[in-house]
C-alpha cells in the first residue's frame, strides 16, 4: 500500500512542469501589476470600516505610519500569494524557481558582498538623479525611522519581506520563463525593465533596474534564487540601518560636475567587480541551461509591459499636474 501510495504521489508531481515560459512571465507580471492594487483597495476598505466602527478619526488614522507600514507589508505578500496560486493553477512544481540552497560557501559571501557594493557603488548616482528630481520640483520620498522598533519593524517589512517574494516572481518565475524565448543578456535586461516598472515611480526606476541586472546575472551564474534573496535584503537592510543611524544623507550633495563624474566612476566600478567576478571566480561554472521554445512571442508579454509602462507614465504625470 504505501508503496502505491508513492507510485500515486510520484505521478502526480510528474503531472507538473518544472519550466516557466515567456507566456508565463507576461502573465504573471500582469497580475503581479494589477494584484497588489486590489489588495490595496482592500486594505483601504477593511481599514476604514474598522476604523470608523472603533470611532478614531478616519483621515489621520489611514495617514498614519502605522496603517503604512501594515498595508505595504500586506501588499508585499501579493507576491507570494501570486507565486503559490499561479504554480497551482498551472500545474507548476513549486520548486521551478531555483530554490538551491545547496551553492558554494563563496556564492553565499559573494552575494553578501554583492548587496554591500551596490548599495555604495550607486548610492551617490542616485543622490544625484534625486537632486535633478528636486531641482525639477519633485520632491523624493524620504524615509524616517524615529525608534529601534520601527527600524526593527521596517526591517521585516521592506528588507526580509520583499527580498524573499519579489526574488521568487522575477527572479524565479519572470527570468527564467524570458529564457525560453531570449538570449540571457536580453532575458536579464528585460526583466530588470519589469521589476524597475514595478516600482511605478521617477525614484525607484535606476537603481532597481542596475540591481535587477546584477541579481539577473547573479541567478544565472549560481542557478538559485537564494544568492539574489540575500543580495535584495543586504542592499535594503543597509539602507534602512543608514537611515536608523542618521547617517543616510542622500540629498545633501549638490550637483558639481567633479561629483557626477565622480558618481559615475563609483557606479562603473560595480560592474568592473561583477565583470572579474564573472570572469575569474566563475569561469569554469557555466550557465544554467534552458531550452529555447520555438513559439510565437506572447500577447500576454506584450500587454504586461504595455501595461507597466502605462501605469508608470501615469505616476510621472501626476508628479508635475
Amino acid at each position: 500500500m504505501k508503496n502505491q501510495n508513492n507510485q500515486i504521489k510520484d505521478a502526480k508531481v510528474f503531472e507538473k512542469r518544472n519550466f516557466y515560459t515567456e507566456d508565463d512571465s507576461g502573465k504573471v507580471y500582469i497580475i503581479s501589476l494589477l494584484a497588489p492594487v486590489l489588495v490595496s483597495l482592500l486594505i483601504f476598505l477593511v481599514g476604514s470600516a474598522i476604523i470608523s466602527a472603533v470611532g478614531l478619526d478616519l483621515e489621520s488614522s489611514l495617514n498614519s505610519l502605522w496603517f503604512n507600514i501594515i498595508s505595504s507589508f500586506l501588499t508585499s505578500l501579493t507576491f507570494l500569494g501570486v507565486y503559490l496560486i499561479y504554480n497551482k493553477v498551472c500545474k507548476i512544481d513549486n520548486r521551478a524557481v531555483d530554490f538551491n540552497f545547496k551553492i558554494g560557501y563563496k556564492d553565499y559571501l559573494i552575494a553578501v558582498a554583492m548587496g554591500i557594493i551596490s548599495l555604495f557603488g550607486f548610492q551617490q548616482l542616485i543622490s544625484l538623479i534625486d537632486m535633478g528630481w528636486v531641482a525639477l520640483g519633485v520632491v523624493p520620498q524620504q524615509l524616517v525611522i524615529s525608534s529601534f522598533g520601527m527600524f526593527a519593524l521596517y526591517t521585516f517589512t521592506s528588507a526580509i519581506t520583499p527580498a524573499i517574494v519579489e526574488e521568487i516572481v522575477f527572479r524565479g518565475m519572470i527570468l527564467n520563463g524570458l529564457r525560453t524565448k531570449f538570449n540571457d543578456i536580453s532575458a536579464i535586461f528585460l526583466s530588470s525593465l519589469m521589476f524597475a516598472l514595478m516600482h511605478g515611480n521617477l525614484q525607484q526606476l535606476v537603481y532597481p533596474f542596475v540591481l535587477g541586472l546584477i541579481l539577473g546575472w547573479l541567478k544565472l551564474r549560481t542557478g538559485s534564487v537564494i544568492p539574489c534573496m540575500i543580495v535584495h535584503f543586504t542592499s535594503n537592510f543597509l539602507t534602512i540601518l543608514l537611515t536608523y543611524l542618521g547617517l543616510n544623507n542622500s540629498l545633501s550633495i549638490s550637483l558639481e560636475w567633479w561629483r557626477i563624474i565622480l558618481a559615475i566612476l563609483v557606479a562603473g566600478i560595480v560592474f568592473v567587480v561583477v565583470y572579474l567576478l564573472d570572469r575569474f571566480v566563475y569561469k569554469h561554472k557555466s550557465k544554467t541551461i534552458v531550452e529555447k521554445k520555438e513559439v510565437k512571442m506572447s500577447l500576454f508579454l506584450w500587454v504586461s509591459l504595455a501595461l507597466s509602462g502605462i501605469i508608470f507614465l501615469y505616476n510621472v504625470v501626476a508628479l508635475f499636474v
